[in-house]
């Protein structure tokens, strides 16, 4: 071969060398990606989610354990196939019931979100929510939650909820039997219904943004005392329906709705349960 064709040639022989003696750098292969881990049952201990999770089933905390779920983590949930029958739990559909501790740490840059495994699923509201039942000290902050029958339900349970975005779900927030959680700047838009209080419920609701719900922003039955407190209440069928004459009502919260205040019958009468 003339001596300025094997200059020429030298570079590709060299390099087809190296190729079939080991792949170049840019042709590793990538580690393959873990799959998220699968949660469904009773859980006795200290529970920690953090990245990515799948609530696979009904998840519930048990009384004396606890769930933490670190900010910046999807919880993806998988809606039940079928009618379940269980005591233990409050709903036929999935659901995170707590009974012990929930801390749902989100951030402003890093917050939790619980969505659907399959955004495509028929249904409007796929899985039941959260529900605190008898928990001990609990918080839901800066945590996003749709697509739920009710995006959290208090039942004798007083938690922080705070900075929350509660959006396209059939109710916001159930507070009830003598739950006084703090509800404080939170985003409740686009749902059935806003904030319930039932059964001798006294939250103190501060700063959040109740808006686009086709029922009531805000339901206060004869028996509950909640604290209204500088609320931005606009947009939705009925503000804010209320039993109690005697209770403080910041009347310029509740602007350019389809009815503002609406003062329900004559304080007594029973529960009007959702």
């Amino acid at each position: 071969m003339d001596l300025n064709v094997r200059t020429l040639l030298a570079p590709v022989l060299l390099l087809l060398s190296i190729g079939g003696c080991a792949p170049l750098p840019s042709g590793e292969p990538a580690a393959p990606r873990a799959e998220p881990l699968r949660y469904a049952g009773a859980y006795a201990g200290d529970l920690f989610w953090e990245g990515r999770v799948v609530m696979a089933g009904d998840v519930l905390i048990l009384a004396g354990g606890s769930l933490t779920i670190r900010a910046g983590t999807e919880v993806l949930v998988e809606p039940a196939e079928g009618t379940q029958i269980d005591p233990d739990y409050l709903s036929s559909q999935t659901e995170l019931l707590v009974r012990g501790r929930l801390d749902s740490a989100g951030t402003g840059s890093a917050p939790v979100r619980f969505l659907l495994v399959d955004p495509d699923v028929a249904e409007s509201y796929a899985w039941a929510g959260i529900t605190l039942d008898r928990a001990g000290d609990s918080r839901i902050v800066q945590t996003e939650i749709s697509r739920a029958d009710t995006a959290i339900r208090l039942v004798a349970s007083s938690p922080l909820i705070e900075g929350n975005r509660i959006v396209g779900n059939r109710y916001g927030i159930i507070v009830q039997q003598q739950s006084a959680p703090k509800i404080l700047g939170n985003t409740l838009r686009d749902g059935e219904g806003g904030i319930y209080c039932w059964r001798g419920a006294s939250p103190y609701l501060k700063g959040n943004r109740i808006s686009g719900h086709d029922e009531e922003a805000i339901f206060v039955d004869a028996s509950s005392r909640p604290w209204l407190d500088r609320n931005s209440v606009t947009g939705n069928r009925i503000g804010l329906a209320i039993y109690s004459r005697d209770l403080p009502v910041d009347e310029p919260s509740f602007r350019d709705n389809g009815e503002d205040i609406r003062w329900l019958g004559r304080q007594g009468l029973p529960d009007r349960l959702p």
